[in-house]
């Protein structure tokens, strides 16, 4: 059967590339989140459509492996997918290829459909949109979070205006650049980022605190923010220098 999925394409921007002029690791989640509300706004699925069913897309965890990370100006394919709603998880599969159709980075990322009249988690949202799903996308990453107790604390972050989205509270994509700029930045200078995933625990709204913390873990950085004494998110993340954990 063939898949249905969503293509666009997208310019590596300078604002979103690090020191080696490679990607950062955020502006990897960001573009695909918004590949997957391109691809829901193609179904008639806008701002609109949510408010009216009292419902909203969030994302519960995610995990990116990055083969090649793109590198300033270059021009990007996304290609995009998911499936249905199954007990209440959303797999959606992004695969990010250079303009030869080289793989760079693939991103698994389970979302969530929640009632926003409640805040409920629903099993399936309470609509049904022919030609968006798939009932089966290849390809899967691990969404385990490899942990250690022995944490340094990294300080307290402020959920500021700037790292907010239209929710109000932190954007996922920018967890990652709280837990990159947690870790020390010998990290980054040894090698690139090759793998990473976060879960999200709870939400951090605008004006409020997380508190990170980091550790040595498997064969990365676990990183972890607590709001209010609970834990808000977690992270863990692999570079080209480290060897792989088991995952």
């Amino acid at each position: 059967m063939e898949l249905n999925q969503y293509t666009e394409t997208a310019l590596t921007l300078n604002a979103d590339c690090d020191f080696r002029r490679n990607m950062k690791p955020s502006a990897l989640f960001r573009y695909v989140e918004q590949a997957a509300a391109d691809h829901a706004r193609a179904y008639g699925m806008d701002d609109a459509f949510f408010a009216a069913h009292h419902t909203a897309f969030l994302v519960g965890k995610q995990a990116v492996e990055i083969y090649r990370m793109p590198t300033r100006a270059e021009k990007l394919v996304l290609k995009t997918a998911c499936e249905p709603c199954k007990k209440g998880s959303m797999k959606r599969i992004t695969h990010i290829q250079d303009e030869a159709g080289n793989e760079l980075a693939m991103v698994d990322c389970r979302w969530i459909v929640v009632d926003t009249d409640n805040e409920r988690i629903l099993r399936e949202p309470n609509w049904h949109t022919p030609g968006y799903w798939n009932e089966d996308v290849e390809g899967e990453l691990p969404q385990l979070v490899h942990k250690s107790k022995d944490l340094t604390f990294a300080g307290n972050w402020k959920a500021s205006y700037s790292l907010c989205d239209l929710n109000g509270h932190v954007n996922n994509s920018y967890y990652l650049d709280i837990a990159c700029d947690a870790l020390p930045i010998e990290a980054f200078q040894k090698g690139a980022l090759r793998f990473a995933s976060v879960k999200y625990h709870r939400e951090i709204p605008m004006g409020s605190q997380v508190a990170v913390s980091y550790a040595r873990a498997a064969g990365g950085w676990y990183v972890a923010g607590r709001r209010e004494e609970h834990l808000a998110f977690e992270c863990y993340l692999e570079f080209a220098d480290e060897a792989p954990a088991e995952k």
